[in-house]
């Protein structure tokens, strides 16, 4: 069996397909993968990084806004990228292709759709991107991961609940989190996320000597402001706060965690669930058709999250949301459960599983 993957732009688009295609390879040993992506892109760095073949693609991203010059040059890449999609299908021959979402995937996906070659999609989020939307029209399947998300594809779709795929540090993970000290871990995804950088660094000032230890990630491009601007009141008790600019021990910090303060990104939301951890969610507000909104109401309309909007936060209401959860053993034991119960450890599997019938049918 030979199944194309793509799918690219951000983390979110590409940790999923890595997970589903390990997934599938311990499940068909035999399995031919090639990932299809933009040369010098992401996906490229972290594919290559897995040993998985990678053959790159020319496409550029529609603008958000009115058409423009633009549009026009973003369609004439799209062109280039049907031509260079139509040698790699030929080339490989795949039974089927896989996209998990972003621009990148378009062009392999539209060209695989015209030749007649079957086609699905996993879609991470509650409100879909529009490659997905206009993807989904034509596919065999589509891998939803919030039930919210199925009313923006066409009916006569075949659909499937399946969750996000989360990495294998996460799946089975056991709280470590001990009773002594109250841990929260407060992170804006891989980049930071300003708003939150501010809200911390205001708590921080009005609260020197809080009674729970905070470690807040910066995001590399935000740190020296956060510290130079932490200075400016003399700068933070070490032993209630750790400042970091990144980290790559999420995982392992998850798992201490007692709470946690996030975007809400899909796949954020998926390890969060993964740990069974209560959340206060910051959806971004500037992100495709305010997704990250919808993902935050979902776990909100659930009991797993409380939800602070980006344009409401404040150093004072991100503090008194903390001492709400974090004061009350019974709330934050709930929204932990809750949170849990919205977890899928089992998405990579379902996917395969959803693969091998599309492929055999």
């Amino acid at each position: 069996m030979r199944v194309i993957f793509s799918g690219g732009g951000t983390g979110g688009h590409i940790y999923p397909a890595l997970s589903i295609i390990d997934e599938l390879k311990n499940t068909v040993p035999d399995v031919e993968i090639l990932y299809v992506g933009k040369k010098g892109s992401l996906e490229e760095e972290l594919v290559t990084r897995e040993g998985i073949d990678f053959a790159t693609i020319r496409v550029k991203g529609l603008p958000r806004k009115k058409i423009n010059k633009d549009s026009f040059l973003s369609l004439y890449e799209l062109m280039k990228g049907l031509k260079d999609a139509s040698g790699i299908i030929k080339r490989f021959k795949p039974h089927l292709v896989f996209g998990t979402g972003g621009y990148v995937c378009a062009p392999i996906l539209l060209k695989a759709q015209m030749s007649g070659i079957p086609t699905m999609i996993q879609e991470q989020n509650a409100y879909p991107g529009k490659t997905n939307r206009l993807l989904g029209r034509r596919v065999q399947s589509i891998c939803l991961s919030f039930p919210e998300a199925e009313e923006y594809f066409p009916g006569e779709v075949k659909k499937v609940f399946t969750g996000n795929p989360i990495r294998r540090a996460f799946r089975d993970a056991v709280s470590q989190a001990s009773g002594e000290e109250q841990l929260v871990l407060s992170f804006g995804g891989s980049g930071g996320q300003e708003s939150t950088n501010e809200a911390v660094l205001e708590m921080m000032r009005d609260h020197p000597h809080p009674p729970f230890q905070l470690i807040h990630i910066t995001g590399k491009d935000h740190y020296e402001k956060f510290v130079a601007d932490a200075e400016k009141f003399g700068g933070w008790d070490e032993n209630a706060y750790t400042v970091l600019n990144y980290s790559h021990e999420i995982p392992e910090l998850l798992k201490k965690s007692h709470l946690v303060i996030a975007s809400s990104s899909a796949m954020t939301l998926a390890e969060i669930s993964a740990m069974g951890l209560p959340s206060i969610l910051i959806p971004k507000a500037y992100t495709a058709g305010n997704h990250q909104w919808h993902n935050a109401k979902s776990y909100e309309r659930a009991a797993a999250s409380l939800v602070i909007e980006e344009e409401e936060l404040t150093g004072a209401k991100l503090y008194a949301g903390m001492e709400k959860i974090l004061g009350d053993r019974e709330l934050s034991a709930s929204m932990g459960e809750a949170s849990r119960a919205m977890a899928n450890p089992r998405a990579d599997e379902k996917i395969v599983e959803e693969i091998l019938r599309v492929v055999g049918s």
